[in-house]
């Protein structure tokens, strides 16, 4: 496998395997995309196969921070339709990632999973199905439910911080039965030819964690759910590896879901050089690399790494 290579991914085709990860920029305006944000993405959607869009929230108490992106109501669409315009014209594709940030939220001050009602969790499910049909009206070409870096649904996974005793916890098909249950909400309301995305918090790295040999499991469920696409990343440790600073420093998460999954992994953590992404791909840690603080830093990464691989070859 080699970065340049045009990717199938579900209906589109990506013409190379380079994905810009979802990462906050704090950009917007009241909730909805400023035209700085339009730039921003058009730019570094330039030679770059898929863009995926910083965490949008589903709900106001999902609200992870004040200049968080908004997918709460069907006025930011309008907003989103000349974003997901910018990044196709530039022969990019765009998805969407929808976050609730409970309990992490402004709006909740630090509760937790443990407290939250069945009506609680009915109404979560509510706002990412609704928040995913506004996706896909505002041209998206797909969404990603965001279950990692210590937000609500990681939170649900990680034993460390469920401790709920009815059906949303205790063993693993009950800690991951949210997240199923919002994948298959969504699936059905975009339908089948939608992609649909998860960021996976794939381990905890601490004790009493999630574990290693969960993650097979893990995505074997979220793929009989719906999903198309998995991107793995941190747990309740976030975006980085405690334990290391290398290139891909998530590649044994990877690893491993790629082994046990049936659809397209993403790699992303620690991947600056063209050529490392590259050994990645050819290596089997991943079929896509995301490429986060260095396209923050350089706009043109995508454009100077597919050229860096030309003269070598």
């Amino acid at each position: 496998m080699f970065l340049n290579e045009e990717f199938k991914l579900k209906n589109i085709t990506l013409r190379n395997r380079i994905v810009m990860p979802p990462m906050a920029r704090e950009m917007s305006d009241d909730g909805r995309v400023s035209t700085d944000l339009i730039e921003y993405y058009r730019k570094r959607a330039e030679d770059t196969g898929l863009v995926i869009v910083e965490h949008a929230y589903v709900s106001l108490e999902g609200k992870s921070s004040k200049k968080q992106l908004s997918m709460a109501d069907d006025s930011v669409i309008d907003g989103f339709k000349e974003l997901t315009d910018a990044i196709h014209n530039e022969k990019c594709f765009a998805i969407a990632q929808l976050n609730h940030a409970r309990p992490q939220s402004i709006a909740y001050d630090k509760s937790n999973v443990n407290n939250m009602t069945k009506e609680d969790i009915e109404k979560v499910k509510d706002d990412f199905k609704n928040a995913s049909i506004r996706t896909k009206k505002a041209g998206f070409d797909g969404v990603e439910i965001h279950a990692a870096h210590e937000y609500l649904l990681n939170h649900f996974y990680s034993p460390l911080t469920n401790k709920r005793t009815d059906e949303y916890g205790g063993n693993l098909e009950n800690r991951l039965r949210l997240i199923n249950e919002i994948i298959q909400e969504v699936r059905r309301s975009v339908g089948e030819d939608y992609i649909v995305a998860i960021r996976f918090g794939a381990y905890d790295y601490w004790e009493g964690g999630s574990k290693l040999d969960e993650i097979p499991i893990a995505v074997r469920s979220f793929i009989d759910s719906g999903v198309d696409l998995i991107d793995i990343s941190g747990g309740l440790c976030r975006f980085q590896n405690p334990y290391s600073r290398e290139p891909g420093y998530f590649k044994e998460l990877s690893k491993i879901a790629k082994e046990a999954s049936s659809v397209p992994v993403i790699l992303t953590g620690g991947v600056k050089k063209a050529k490392d992404a590259e050994n990645l791909l050819k290596e089997g840690y991943c079929d896509l690399i995301g490429i986060g603080r260095a396209m923050i830093m350089d706009a043109e990464w995508s454009k100077k790494a597919l050229k860096a691989l030309e003269n070598m070859q």
